[in-house]
């Protein structure tokens, strides 16, 4: 017995062993061996495809198979053409790596630019000491010289300041000790121990000063309104007070005037405040939010440990009538007005002596509490008592202490020039003090800070003075590696903050003048030497470059600048020339650097090397330093810098392209010397398209006027020149690739050689030079496009020559001995289609799409269009030319096949078997013991056919791409349905009257089928039934089926043939017969209308005829007691009316037979002779009215149906009927059928 293993082919099993096939038969025991074996066979065009190759196929559907395989090439190509650029193979050292060469140069390129970018590992960071051997000293360092007395003078002066120090009770200083031991070793040139020593005593004996408050009231906000307008006319009166006085607001006198410009005494009641003058306010008339920015001074005396500093805020009532007041009725705009309008009735009734005046709020501050360099902020008005809400807003104050000294007449110095000379020797001192020289921030100690900001504060130094003294300093100590320009900027911005015109002397700005005009020069001698003093590797030097220039931009744009020019002619135009210095010496200084070789080809080679360092630079300069220029001066520092270098660049490439070692040159040299030259016009070719490529950070009208842009002209020769020698040499690689190809060693899981990897990378190393040649013109590209496209479509035709011719030359061709597909037939169809799917990505990867716009926007549409026609044209020559040769191949695998295919097909049709696969087991049903048996018959006799299929499907999957396995798989099935139709046309004559041998082809034609569609993961359905197939297939059911069956089966296409003409409203060129039909349940009988024809053919030579219609029920054997009828004769008409009825006596379940129909036959009535038949039609009776459920009874319920006449035909969609029904003598119900229909074919002169 067969085991299930035994039933399954061996290319289809998933997990079997590959010897699946046991030669062992199992024995047969009965019913339940019968049964068991009956139910494998049930599905039994599903057994065949249950083998090894679904299981195989299943691993992927198509479409993740292919693209799996695409992915995997691509892979491939990637790895293999990295590794080629690293590895010397024999394939590549045949012509001395001339691909990998020129691959090399744009990796290297690439490299450069890698080391170049400032994110790259080799880029060397210029350090201090590199930037310090280049260092530029100041212009003007004048510390000033001053005579003994003046040091002595400035020196007292300074350990005053030590000795009386103003400060908060809760600020830290330095102890006297460090300050006065700070400024000795300062002065200590100057003045000696003793006099230190002296002067400290005769200080500290000496009376303190007075200690002044000096208050600004610069403005409130959010006050509340007193008047009747909702506004106040607020003012302010301030006073200091000695600890333990009541802190409540001042009395204002109403009968003193209150200026509106200078401040006011108020005068002090009995038993409110200390002795201390009050001070007040001008009065700011309806104001909510006033502005006074008014100065007061306030001479404190023993009060400034613990005194405070009062203000009241009040709004200014003057005295006024009643009927004042009432007239100010008409501004009364809510309820407060109203009742302030009452208030001020009232305040005008009062007696004199009150005070009239609105309070607002008060201030209270502790006199202790402010710091050295004094208190400025908004504070937030107090009222009179923690119940009252009446009093609102914050008023704006600035306090600061300072000293009232007694007539110091006798100083040679004046307090401004003693804190300006100050400042220089504390930063000069410091300086001196730096441990090396470095970047230095400015910082100074917080001795140095004290005793300057006691000494601004006790003399009232200005804020402008002030921030004069220190850039003064500053600025005569400016060499770029000693003080950061940051901090040059942030005293700048100081200045700039607190300038106010005409505030300096004309001493004072004649020396900040040129002091500026000392920095500028430094600065711009810098700019002169931009690239060594800030070299764009050394990132602090950027940023000194950065705060320098905006150092430049504050001084531009101060107001003393507009008085006095300081840049000749301007700011831009200064830095513009200098920009442009730099650049012309730093390339003069590259130029230099380059081999001055007489062999010309390295001068090319350096000056590509130059213009490599060029793009270099460009890259850190655009990064870094371009936006510092393009936002503190609006200056397009690149395109300054790329317009200098462009000319200069362009101007050297034409003097070296233009000599001896030009590119026309080329022709005339082979072998090693074109390689040399060649790679050193293209590393040069590689550089200015490199350089060229920073244009785009131009603007479109500074790219026009560029000179560089042409550059591509002086290598159009030498490209030329390449691709003529790269197709000879592809050429050559190509033809070794193969030579060297070791297809025996490649395991059989691996789907190519290594003559496909080469020859597909030799191509893609082709396209990557091209792609990185990034020719700029790319009109002009189409010519080298073209001729890049056309070398690689010979190349790759060429390899399937080659291979093809490989194959002839090791016996694939002979005839000799059984054909078994073997790995390196496999193998050498996959080089073939690897190799041409690498065309696929020559449209991207050449830009042929880029082209198309370029020309259409050139030459027109016409033109865009025809370059890419050309394109698509070669590239689908060489593609037909590959799958032609593919096909040749493929084709030779199933002739090669078909003679061993044959014979294992006459084996199976001469094998003595008593029966085929019985119906039972075609419809899953029981089968008995003894149909088991004839069963198994048949499927031994297939067996030897579908292990030798199996045997070389397996082979064929495991090693075939996908694309190609699926043209083997088709090739095979054309080859074996055409030898299985020539064998069945061969026999014709020996096949009939044997059903059975018809049912075995019909049982082969369905296993094969099944096996070659694979569940779907081998051929399509449409493609397996073919015309071949569906013949033979039409062919051997018809053998197979009973006559009944048969003749039924006629009639049922002949209905759907009309059904098909109806649906299609498609007029016959006949006519049609419109009939109504409907089964009358009550008599049981068909009931039908023959109601009318039209345009019907005319038979008669008057151009009519005289019809009639023959109704007959068909099949006969299921209507046997139904005679057929005829209508009358309608006379010399195309048109017949006829309006005439039939009654048939028939059941419901003889009109739901299959094929049951009316069959109508229209005839042309002849007096002499036999009549013309005009046509035929069917209609069916299932789908009448009353057959399937119930119906009225009556014509007048039923819709007419026209049906189409035709004419019998001989091979009409049934073309094995007939003559299968002829071909049975001894059936009378068969030759009847024929014989009838054999007369309407003759009637309708068609031969039988």
């Amino acid at each position: 017995m067969m085991t299930k293993s035994r039933l399954l082919p061996r290319w289809i099993k998933i997990l079997g062993p590959k010897n699946v096939f046991s030669k062992s038969r199992e024995g047969i025991s009965g019913m339940s061996v019968a049964g068991s074996l009956g139910q494998r066979l049930t599905a039994r065009r599903g057994s065949w495809h249950h083998s090894k190759l679904v299981a195989t196929l299943s691993q992927g559907e198509d479409a993740t198979l292919a693209e799996a395989e695409e992915k995997e090439l691509q892979e491939i190509l990637r790895i293999s053409a990295s590794n080629k650029k690293l590895k010397k193979t024999k394939v590549s050292e045949s012509d001395g790596h001339f691909f990998e060469n020129f691959s090399a140069l744009t990796d290297q390129q690439e490299s450069f630019h890698f080391r170049q970018n400032p994110g790259g590992s080799e880029v060397p960071e210029q350090t201090e000491d590199d930037i310090l051997a280049s260092k530029i000293d100041h212009p003007c360092k004048d510390v000033p010289k001053l005579s003994k007395k003046e040091i002595v003078d400035l020196y007292r002066s300074i350990l005053s300041v030590i000795q009386f120090r103003l400060c908060a009770s809760n600020q830290s200083f330095p102890p006297d000790l460090e300050l006065y031991g700070y400024m000795h070793d300062m002065f200590k040139v100057y003045v000696s121990v003793n006099e230190h020593n002296s002067m400290v005593l005769t200080i500290s004996k000496g009376a303190p000063p007075d200690t002044v408050l000096m208050v600004t009231v610069q403005e409130a906000k959010d006050l509340i309104g007193k008047d009747v307008s909702g506004l106040s006319d607020p003012f302010c009166v301030m006073g200091i007070l000695a600890s333990g006085e009541s802190k409540k607001p001042f009395v204002t006198n109403s009968r003193v005037p209150h200026g509106t410009c200078s401040p006011h005494l108020h005068h002090k009641e009995k038993g409110s405040h200390g002795n201390q003058d009050l001070q007040s306010t001008s009065i700011i008339k309806e104001q909510l939010n006033p502005k006074w920015n008014e100065n007061f001074r306030f001479v404190l005396g023993c009060a400034v440990q613990t005194g405070w500093f009062h203000i009241d805020v009040w709004d200014h009532d003057e005295e006024t009538t009643v009927m004042e007041v009432v007239k100010k009725s008409g501004d009364i705009q809510s309820v407060k007005g109203v009742k302030r309008l009452l208030k001020e009735v009232i305040q005008s009734t009062r007696l004199g002596g009150s005070n009239p005046d609105d309070f607002l709020g008060y201030v209270n501050i502790k006199l202790d509490a402010i710091p050295s360099w004094g208190l400025s902020g908004w504070y937030p008005l107090k009222s009179k008592s923690s119940r009252s809400k009446a009093s609102s807003g914050e008023i704006f104050l600035k306090l600061k202490m300072s000293l009232q000294r007694a007539d110091q007449s006798y100083q040679v110095l004046s307090p401004t020039a003693v804190h300006r000379i100050l400042w220089f020797h504390i930063v000069h001192y410091e300086v001196a003090r730096l441990d090396q020289l470095g970047a230095w921030d400015g910082e100074l100690p917080s001795r140095a800070m004290t005793i300057l900001q006691q000494h601004a504060v006790q003399y009232e130094i200005s804020d402008l003075h002030q921030s004069l003294c220190r850039w003064l300093a500053y600025s005569q100590e400016c060499t770029m590696c000693v003080i950061d320009f940051k901090s040059f900027y942030t005293y700048g911005e100081t200045l700039k903050r607190s300038w106010k015109p005409f505030a300096l002397s004309a001493d004072e700005e004649q020396y900040l003048q040129k002091s500026f005009h000392s920095f500028i020069t430094y600065a711009v001698d810098m700019l002169h030497r931009q690239q060594d003093m800030f070299p764009p590797t050394n990132k602090l030097a950027l940023r000194r470059l950065q705060y320098l220039l905006l150092c430049l931009s504050q001084i531009n744009e101060m107001e003393f600048a507009e008085r006095n020019v300081l840049f000749q002619p301007n700011c831009q135009a200064v830095i513009l020339a200098a920009i442009k210095e730099d650049i012309h010496n730093w390339y003069s200084k590259k130029q230099s650097e380059m081999v001055d070789a007489k062999p010309e080809i390295e001068r090319v080679s350096s000056l590509a090397g130059l213009t490599n360092t060029i793009n270099g630079q460009f890259q850190r300069l655009l990064q870094f330093v371009h936006n510092t220029y393009q936002t503190v001066f609006e200056i397009p520092y690149f395109t300054i810098v790329y317009k200098e270098m462009d000319l200069r660049l362009m101007a050297d490439v034409t003097r070296c392209l233009t000599s001896t070692v030009s590119h026309h040159t080329l022709d005339d040299v082979e072998g090693e010397e074109y390689s040399q030259r060649s790679t050193a016009l293209f590393e040069l070719y590689l550089a200015l398209r490199d350089f060229v490529g920073f244009s785009e950070n131009l603007t479109e009208g500074d790219q026009a006027d560029l000179e560089i842009k042409g550059y591509h002209k002086f290598f159009k020769k030498a490209v030329e020149k390449w691709l003529n020698v790269s197709r000879k040499r592809a050429a050559e690689r190509i033809k070794k690739a193969v030579e060297l190809d070791q297809v025996a060693l490649v395991d059989t899981m691996v789907k190519h050689s290594t003559s496909a990897v080469d020859v597909a990378t030799c191509f893609a190393q082709i396209r990557e030079f091209w792609q990185r040649l990034d020719w700029p013109d790319t009109v002009g590209s189409y010519v080298f496009v073209a001729k890049v496209t056309d070398d690689i479509c010979h190349g790759a035709v060429s390899y399937a020559n080659i291979i093809h011719d490989k194959l002839r030359q090791n016996g694939y061709y002979d005839d000799e001995g059984q054909f078994d597909v073997t790995d390196q037939l496999c193998i050498a169809i996959n080089n073939i289609e690897q190799v041409r799917r690498s065309l696929a990505i020559m449209p991207e990867s050449l830009g042929w799409q880029r082209i198309q716009v370029a020309m259409e926007m050139e030459y027109g549409e016409m033109a865009g269009r025809q370059c890419q026609d050309t394109l698509q044209t070669m590239m689908a020559s060489a593609d037909e030319d590959m799958v032609n040769v593919i096909e040749h191949v493929v084709q030779r695998v199933g002739e090669r096949m078909r003679p061993d295919l044959r014979r294992f097909l006459r084996a199976l049709l001469a094998a003595h078997i008593h029966s085929c696969i019985d119906d039972n087991t075609r419809q899953g049903q029981e089968t008995s013991a003894m149909d088991v048996s004839k069963n198994l018959q048949f499927l031994q006799a297939i067996d030897p056919l579908m292990e030798y299929l199996d045997t070389n499907m397996i082979t064929l999957h495991n090693c075939l791409l996908k694309s190609n396995f699926d043209r083997i798989l088709q090739d095979i099935w054309i080859v074996l349905v055409d030898e299985l139709s020539k064998i069945i046309s061969n026999k014709n004559k020996a096949l009939h009257g044997k059903p059975l041998l018809f049912c075995r082809l019909n049982d082969t034609l369905d296993i094969l089928s099944d096996f070659f569609y694979a569940d779907t993961k081998g051929l399509a359905l449409p493609t397996l039934h073919n015309a071949t197939y569906m013949e033979m297939k039409s062919y051997t059911e018809s053998n197979m089926a009973d006559t009944h069956e048969l003749i039924e089966a006629f009639y049922g296409q002949k209905l759907q043939e009309v059904e098909e003409i109806i649906e299609s409203n498609k007029e016959s060129l006949l006519g049609t017969l419109t009939v109504k039909c409907y089964y009358n349940d009550v008599t049981n009988h068909l009931c039908i209308m023959l109601v009318n024809a039209k345009n019907i053919t005319p038979k008669d030579r008057s151009g009519m005829s005289d019809p009639y219609v023959i109704l007959e029920l068909q099949p006969s054997f299921v209507f046997p007691k139904s005679s057929p009828r005829k209508s009358k004769i309608v006379k010399e008409t195309v048109h017949p009316l006829f309006d005439e009825t039939f009654e048939f006596p028939v059941t419901k379940d003889q009109c739901k037979n299959r094929g049951a129909c009316l069959h109508l036959i229209m005839y042309d009535h002849d007096v002499i002779g036999s009549d013309d038949l005009e046509g035929e039609t069917f209609l069916s009776l299932q789908d009448i009215p009353g057959v399937k459920q119930a119906f009225e009874s009556s014509y007048a319920a039923v819709k007419a149906v026209p049906l189409p006449l035709r004419l019998p035909e001989k091979n009409n969609n049934t073309p094995f009927l007939l003559s299968t029904l002829k071909q049975r003598p001894t059936d009378r119900v068969a030759q009847e059928f024929a014989k009838k229909r054999a007369q309407l074919l003759k009637r309708a002169k068609v031969a039988p």
